[in-house]
């Protein structure tokens, strides 16, 4: 046998195109190595910046950092090292490191053919390296890349900072690109900029970078600051869940938030053994907050992507982008379309701080090795192991995941209602639309569930939930409720069923299934027992006699009193706030606020001020509930019964009012009562401060309208300003303070109708018109 021969691999120059344009697949990935590699070098600040070369329009590409910089032998066996990484054998000089593979450097091949190296240690010489790729792509067998003569040499301190830029460090690395290898045009600039706002991630302000062109102004769009604001602006618009696990593993606390408030936060065992220093956030998009998105960012949240993860602050790809469901979440919608959130829905993102290297990205930058990390993140199946007990758990993304959409599905549901159906997508919305009207549970029943939902008893530590807003997102159920109603009413009169869309047809059965559920439950519940057929016929007779009112008895109950305090607080809260934001904008003024803003505020606090009177008078009689902001009904019947009701409305005027309506008009309106008591007794008082004693209130038809008309005998309306000018703010006819004419146009506009006043016959009296469309 012969003797054998020592062989040594060799590496030919092109291995630079292998592990540089070939693993870098974009330009923009290459940015962002170059990003993470300042970031590894303790940089705080980067400055990616085009800048003009020389005096033709050429552009070059530099790339500055205030980090540890390097000296002339880093350079040389380590920067020059082919996949060697310090990153490896030390420890992070901040939090933890961004890549760790050694090739991030070649990216400066992927974006031009020609780079300089300028860098400088704090207290060191500074270095400069001069490289042309274009030198290492030939392809004879035995160029080796060693074998490629590269030149370093020693500029002054001078040169180095006319390098780096004013004003900045005297410290760090300078990387110059020229010959640039892509077009640079506006819309590849604008692209760049959206792809490092999706790639970069720094909530806690500890590391910045900034982008500039140089043939834009500082205030260019283009210029200035890379930030990811979008998600911060969705908290207020959206409803969310944060979950986050502590650095040393061993709680998560997951908060889940509404437009901004929280609504719970708990306190959870972590059982997952290799998940640490981990923050998530995720955002439902309903209609609004999809339109919110588009305004705020160009472009609709499905081609934003979904749920984007960062590794150590940078974004690991392709995770979060189009289509990819890497979480399984479209799998899983295509059980249970209604019941469950897919990725148009949802967008958000995970941020791992992985000091351990717990998470490994793969070589080729297309996303982690699925490792018990990752599957303790990401699964969708309860397969893991607790690290404190016998059971197993689901993975964390689906465990807070599961909790947000419990809250949306089962306490939200009406969330969904939007007052833009008519426009793009009424298919999707109407489909979605009707969950709450099945019956589903109401929110602060559902809560317990949202707390508890993948997350056992014996997990659970605190928790601490806002009931005081969560009473209030109920309250304004009925309100949406009431307005979506209303929209769906007046999308499909006249259409025939034959024109309704399928979905249309499901969602207006659903919808006639939920009326007829609701008027048997109010049957059972007033009559207490079964009635006969003979009682049910004079109890619907007596019903359609009077239907709004009721009389009660002296002493109201519990019930109302409670809904009187209610009501009265929700009213006197908008008040207080009124008068709060317009303390605070006249400090933030110096007292520059104008007379006309102040008097805005008084005439809607005076209205608001009416609501409260007129909801202590409603609260013993109304057959209604009175927390309920709206009610649909025939608005006639209503100004009849409430003049029937009510006697004292002309008294404190000696007035004697009357009700006609000869033609047994109807107007049928979704209305406030609370305002449509307002507009009568406005109009009421105005008739008895012009000196009348009689006030006649007539529904008649005109054409294809209704009109309702107030006349009285009073002294009539003066020449000192026209009838239009007397619904103006302040101005007024009698002795009062020009408010109740304005408030009665409001009202009347509102309820889409017309008011006009005039004088009678022979200049006495005065009759105000209305009129609306049958």
């Amino acid at each position: 046998m012969s003797e054998l021969l020592p062989l040594k691999f060799s590496a030919h120059a092109r291995l630079k195109d292998i592990v540089g344009r070939g693993l870098i697949i974009s330009d923009d990935i290459a940015i962002i190595e170059l990003i993470k590699n300042s970031k590894d070098a303790g940089a705080f600040d980067v400055w990616i910046e085009f800048r003009q070369f020389g005096s033709s329009e050429a552009s070059e590409l530099v790339i500055s950092d205030n980090g540890h910089g390097m000296t002339l032998d880093d350079i040389e066996h380590k920067w020059l090292n082919i996949a060697y990484s310090e990153k490896k054998n030390s420890a992070p000089s901040v939090g933890a490191y961004a890549g760790s593979k050694g090739i991030g450097r070649f990216s400066c091949d992927r974006l031009g053919t020609n780079l300089q190296i300028m860098t400088r240690k704090d207290g060191q010489k500074p270095v400069k390296l001069d490289v042309d790729w274009t030198k290492f792509e030939v392809d004879g067998r035995d160029q080796e890349i060693g074998s490629i003569d590269l030149f370093a040499s020693e500029p002054t301190l001078e040169e180095f900072r006319q390098a780096m830029g004013p004003e900045r460090a005297a410290h760090g690395t300078v990387l110059t690109i020229r010959g640039l290898r892509s077009e640079w045009d506006a819309d590849r600039l604008r692209s760049l900029r959206k792809e490092l706002e999706r790639f970069i991630i720094d909530p806690d302000n500890e590391f910045s970078v900034n982008f500039s062109h140089w043939k834009y102004g500082p205030k260019h769009p283009l210029n200035g600051p890379i930030e990811n604001k979008i998600f911060e602006e969705l908290d207020f618009r959206a409803s969310s869940i944060q979950a986050d696990v502590d650095t040393e593993g061993k709680f998560i606390t997951f908060e889940l938030r509404h437009d901004g408030d929280f609504l719970f936060k708990s306190t959870e065992k972590n059982p997952y053994s290799e998940l640490r220093n981990i923050k998530l956030t995720l955002f439902y998009l309903n209609q609004p907050a999809k339109a919110f998105f588009k305004r705020r960012t160009g472009y609709r949240s499905v081609e934003y992507g979904s749920v984007f993860l960062f590794l150590n602050s940078f974004r690991v790809f392709p995770y979060g982008s189009i289509g990819d469901d890497w979480l399984g979440i479209d799998k899983r919608k295509a059980q249970g379309q209604r019941r469950f959130f897919g990725l148009r829905e949802l967008v958000g993102f995970i941020q791992i701080t992985d000091a351990d290297e717990k998470f490994e990205p793969v070589s080729s930058r297309e996303g982690l090795k699925r490792n018990t990390a990752f599957r303790e993140l990401a699964t969708d199946s309860q397969t893991i192991s607790s690290s404190f007990d016998d059971e197993l758990v689901y993975g964390l993304f689906h465990k807070a995941m599961r909790k947000l959409e419990k809250f949306v599905v089962d306490g939200l549901d009406w969330d969904r209602i939007d007052r833009t159906i008519g426009e793009d997508n009424d298919e999707e919305l109407l489909a979605g639309n009707y969950q709450y009207l099945q019956g589903e549970k109401p929110v602060l029943e559902t809560i317990d569930s949202v707390v508890t939902i993948r997350s056992p008893q014996n997990h659970i530590i605190d928790i601490d939930i806002n009931l005081k807003y969560l009473s209030s997102l109920a309250d304004q159920e009925s309100q949406d409720y009431d307005d979506l109603v209303e929209t769906l009413e007046e999308r499909f009169d006249g259409t025939p069923i034959d024109k309704l869309l399928p979905a249309e047809k499901r969602d207006l059965s659903r919808f006639i299934s939920r009326q007829a559920k609701e008027l048997a439950q109010k049957n059972r519940t007033n009559r207490g027992l079964e009635l006969k057929v003979g009682q049910v016929e004079k109890q619907l007779e007596s019903e359609q006699r009077k239907r709004i009112f009721a009389q009660f008895e002296s002493t109201a109950d519990q019930t109302r009193i409670i809904q009187l305090h209610h009501q009265i607080g929700l009213v006197a809260g908008s008040l207080l706030k009124r008068m709060d934001r317009v303390v605070r904008r006249y400090r933030a003024n110096e007292g520059n606020y104008s007379k006309a803003d102040l008097f805005d505020v008084i005439e809607a606090s005076l209205f608001e001020i009416e609501k409260i009177q007129n909801v202590s008078k409603l609260a013993s009689k109304a057959d209604f509930d009175i927390s309920t902001n709206r009610v649909r009904n025939d608005m006639l019947q209503f100004v009849d019964e409430y003049l029937e009701n009510f006697k004292d409305v002309g008294l404190g005027w000696n007035l004697r009012t009357t009700y006609e309506n000869p033609e047994h008009c109807q107007l049928v309106r979704s209305f406030r009562p609370i305002e449509l008591t307002m507009l009568v007794d406005n109009l009421v008082d105005n008739a008895g401060k012009a000196g009348a004693k009689k006030l006649v209130v007539r529904a008649y038809s005109s054409g294809k309208n209704v009109v309702l008309e107030f006349t009285d005998n009073g002294s009539g309306l003066t020449d000192r300003f026209s009838p239009d000018e007397l619904f103006e703010k302040g101005i007024t006819n009698t002795s009062g303070s020009g408010i109740g004419l304005s408030h009665a146009k409001q009202i009347v506009d509102e309820l889409q109708g017309k008011i006009s006043i005039s004088s009678g016959a022979d200049g006495v009296g005065a009759t105000v018109r209305m009129e609306f469309k049958a």
